[in-house]
């Protein structure tokens, strides 16, 4: 059965407040236990959502369900692709884009193309995974929060280095750097709220790591950034930290180190390749 907002203003709330919860939970759950022990929970879930949204009769209503199916889609595709299901994790994200733009959240809507960007990436299709990127950063303009402006910039900086562009790779490093320090507003929204120094740190270190099979002294800058990221990253994020140390060991064995560095110097964000290993 359809559900809706309901017939009274307060009742509605309450029905969208409990919808959030649950969806908080179920992001605790993931965290405790993994994703296959809430799969189903959330797949079920967004399906209630969804069907919630297609007989709302005002476009507040729309906005505000779309919102919700838009968190609840992405959180899916999170746990679809954490579950190996790479295709349908794509197919996921696109449709809580979708719902995210039907919100007005363009935020919302450019970083998740920004995740469909990962996935295409992480499956070795760095053209297709740096126009879903480019497109995302050209639809956010100056509109959406830096924060996802920022993330959006690694993100591509990372494209840019696996299809050899070097200046477009460090230009965008940079301007991921700068946009974070606009990022701690106070409004950065909970989906991205992960964002910091270490994330991009982490980014550059991919970028790094890849633009150093050609230019080796890139390495450097991308081992600092990484030791600085490790040296930050939040003990709870860990799926975050298993990629870290994967890249960090990557880069450390292209610069023939076995022991990661325990006291990390400081990282330039101008990752000019002067320095070596």
């Amino acid at each position: 059965m359809a559900m809706r907002l309901g017939t009274t203003r307060a009742g509605g709330r309450e029905l969208m407040d409990a919808h959030i919860a649950l969806r908080v939970a179920h992001g605790r759950l993931d965290n405790l236990c993994g994703a296959s022990a809430v799969y189903a929970q959330a797949v079920e879930h967004h399906r209630h959502i969804v069907a919630w949204l297609a007989p709302a009769r005002t476009t507040a209503e729309r906005q505000q369900i779309a919102a919700l199916a838009a968190d609840t889609g992405g959180f899916v595709g999170f746990l679809t692709y954490d579950l190996g299901m790479a295709e349908d994790a794509a197919a996921h994200y696109r449709d809580a884009a979708t719902y995210a733009r039907q919100a007005g959240d363009l935020s919302s809507c450019t970083n998740l193309l920004g995740q469909m960007s990962r996935i295409l990436a992480d499956q070795g299709h760095y053209r297709r995974a740096f126009t879903l990127a480019d497109g995302a950063l050209h639809l956010a303009g100056t509109q959406a929060h830096p924060a996802v402006r920022s993330w959006l910039h690694a993100v591509r900086a990372h494209h840019y280095a696996y299809l050899s562009d070097t200046r477009a790779s460090q230009a965008d490093l940079g301007a991921a750097w700068n946009l974070l320090e606009r990022a701690g507003d106070g409004e950065k929204p909970p989906y991205i709220a992960y964002l910091a120094a270490a994330e991009i740190g982490k980014w550059t270190g991919h970028a790094m790591v890849r633009l150093g099979r050609s230019t080796p002294s890139f390495l450097a800058a991308g081992k600092i950034a990484l030791d600085e990221a490790r040296a930050a990253w939040p003990t709870t994020s860990v799926r975050g930290s298993a990629e870290l140390l994967t890249v960090s060991a990557r880069i450390y064995a292209a610069c023939g180190e076995r022991a990661m560095n325990k006291q990390p110097r400081r990282y330039q964000r101008d990752p000019s390749p002067s320095a070596t290993c």
